[in-house]
Formats: structure tokens, sequence, C-alpha cells
């Protein structure tokens, strides 16, 4: 994929760009689903971009990412596995690059075990470590409440009596549009409810209560700011691949696809997660990789970035897919590359045609 620049050229190329490629991301147009399931992430640390956070009295949680084969996508999880039983203590681990208002927000946890409390939430609008919203789900006293917590001061203003059980998976959802928000457990509408505390939007992340030992997979976040329904108009084949995929996989950090568009002399980035990128001409190291048909790979910042040919579904060279991958620990470049070929491939059996990348999906 590379870094050098690229200022888009007045003529073809950037009325090209404007006109066919940046109609595949429009400015309104929702983003992905954005998925963490910690299975790239080191064992035994705090995932890359999250930060440990404490509401309340006594020492902060512990975070740390531990493996556990029950789990919704095996391997790893997030662990809080602090058992202080300082009974106004609310552990959190936030994402810090996040910022949503209205917000889909979903985790599936397993309450492993806590004599004051077995606890397990999700945060959202969060301004910082004492003023958000939370809901959350407690395997001993059998109920989903939703709080706002402001100044570090908790109010529950809903709820519902439900059963949860310990050491078993769960999945708890909240669906927040301005003042009102719908909360679920295992997929079924619990309650809805209504509060305008917190209108700005705000971090996203998991919370537990006192002695909690909870277990969280596949943290999942949809942006819903101007979202109506699912489907997003202007949004070319190409664009929806990458979106999907960088939902899918969240070890990849960066994608660019690389086409030549029609009736256009050069290769340029026509998809990316990085809307910037769209639009700009291929580096030398993409055309290497379509001529060559074999990886070039680069170190950037710790990250392998890895450009492969691509091809579609009946196996002809349509461009290059460009892949940024943060590597797991002790993770080696010969790995990281079979598992980007991987990627290709199965992107590749997604594409009848390259002419049908550039048509707009419903």
């Amino acid at each position: 994929m590379g870094s050098a620049t690229y200022s888009l050229r007045v003529g073809t190329l950037a009325q090209l760009a404007l006109s066919m490629i940046l109609v595949g991301v429009p400015a309104f147009a929702p983003a992905a689903p954005r998925t963490w399931n910690f299975d790239r992430e080191p064992v035994g640390k705090l995932p890359a971009n999250f930060a440990s956070a404490l509401t309340g009295r006594g020492p902060t949680g512990q975070w740390t990412v531990t493996q556990d084969e029950s789990a919704p996508s095996p391997p790893n999880v997030l662990a809080q596995t602090s058992a202080d039983s300082t009974d106004y203590r609310f552990p959190l681990a936030i994402a810090e690059d996040t910022s949503y208002r209205d917000l889909a927000l979903s985790v599936s946890f397993k309450a492993i075990s806590g004599k004051v409390d077995q606890a397990a939430g999700l945060v959202f609008r969060l301004q910082d470590q004492d003023n958000y919203y939370v809901v959350r789900a407690n395997a001993l006293e059998d109920n989903l409440c939703l709080y706002r917590v402001g100044k570090g001061r908790r109010v529950q203003f809903a709820g519902a009596n439900l059963q949860v059980t310990a050491n078993s998976w769960h999945a708890i959802k909240v669906e927040a549009r301005g003042h009102e928000f719908k909360c679920s457990y295992d997929g079924v509408l619990q309650f809805t409810a209504r509060d305008d505390t917190f209108k700005e939007a705000g971090k996203i992340g998991l919370w537990t209560k006192a002695d909690s030992v909870t277990y969280f997979d596949d943290l999942t976040v949809e942006d819903l700011s101007g979202a109506r329904g699912s489907k997003v108009p202007g949004k070319t084949l190409a664009q929806k691949l990458v979106d999907d995929l960088v939902a899918k996989r969240p070890g990849i950090v960066r994608v660019g696809m690389h086409l030549t568009p029609p009736n256009s002399p050069d290769n340029i980035i026509v998809a990316s997660n990085v809307a910037a990128k769209i639009g700009q001409k291929s580096d030398p190291e993409d055309l290497q990789a379509m001529r060559t048909g074999r990886p070039v790979v680069l170190r950037e910042d710790g990250n392998f970035d890895i450009t492969l040919p691509l091809h579609d579904a009946s196996g002809k060279l349509i461009g290059a897919i460009g892949l940024t991958i943060r590597p797991g620990a002790g993770e080696q470049e010969s790995s990281t590359t079979r598992w980007a070929r991987g990627i290709a491939r199965e992107l590749g059996m997604q594409i009848s045609s390259k002419a049908k990348l550039f048509e707009a999906t419903e």
C-alpha cells in the first residue's frame, strides 16, 4: 500500500475519483460495524487502544486477554480478573479510538465468579470515567439494568428481571438514538427507555462491578447516526467488500483495493477503510505485486504492510489488495503473509468480475 503521498491531478483521474469512486463512501453513509474479538491480541496484556479506568472506590480493574475455547469466537477473550470486593467499585476497559452518539452496541459475556456481584456491562457515550451510560446484566441479581453515571453517581432509570446464568455465554445489546434506548438480552428486546443526560458522542467500553470476574468476547459497535435502515445508497461493491472485511477481521489496520477504473490509464485505490486514501495512485510495490504475482511485504510502525495480487472468482488477475496487519505476539512475517494470502483468496471468491466492483450496491 505504501506511504507515499499523492495529490489528485486536475483532469480525468481527479474527475473519475470524485465522480465515480468517492460515491462509494459518501459522507452521510454510516460506517460498517466494528468488532473486537481479541483473537490477535497478545495473551496476558490489555488490548491495544484500550485503557483501564475506574468509577468509584478501590483499586482499578485487571483487564487482560486470556484464552477460552468456549468463547463465541475462540480462542481469546478480554477478562476482568480482579476480585477486590469493594462494593462501589466499577472497573472500566475503554476503547480509546471510538466516538459514537447513535449506535448499536453489543457484547457476549460470561460471568465467572463473584460473591458481591457477577456483573457485565456495556458503556456508551462515555465522556470520562465518571460520566456515561451503562447497561449491565447481573448473574446474582438475575436482571438487566440501564444506568446513567453522572459525576461518579450511578442512577438506574430502566431494567427488567430475567435469568442470567453464571459460567455460560450470553449477549447484551443496546441501541441508542437520541434520547431513546432499546436494551436486549440474548437477542430478545427486554425494555425501552428515555433519558437526555448525555446528548453528545462519547467512547464505548466494558464494565464490571466489585469482585465480578467476567469474560467478554465480540464487542461490536455500529454507527447509527443518520441511518434509518441497513442499505447505504451509492456504495460500490468494492467498498462494501472492504468494509465487510475490516469488520470481520479486527487485526487488519488498513485496507486498500487497487484497480484500474474504466477509461482510466492509472491504477488507483478505489476502496479503502481510510477515506483519504481513495483516489490515490498506486505505489510501485502495489504494481510490483500485480506484475510478479508475489506478495510484497514491508514493515510499518510494528505492523506488516502486505500487498498481494487480487484475482476474481475465475482466477483472472484484476488488481491488488493492500493489507496493513497488526501481528499477534511473536507472529512472524511468514505466518502473517500466509494469513494475508488466505484473506486475498477469500475476497477474490466474492468477485465475479472487475466491472462488478464499480457497481453500486442496493
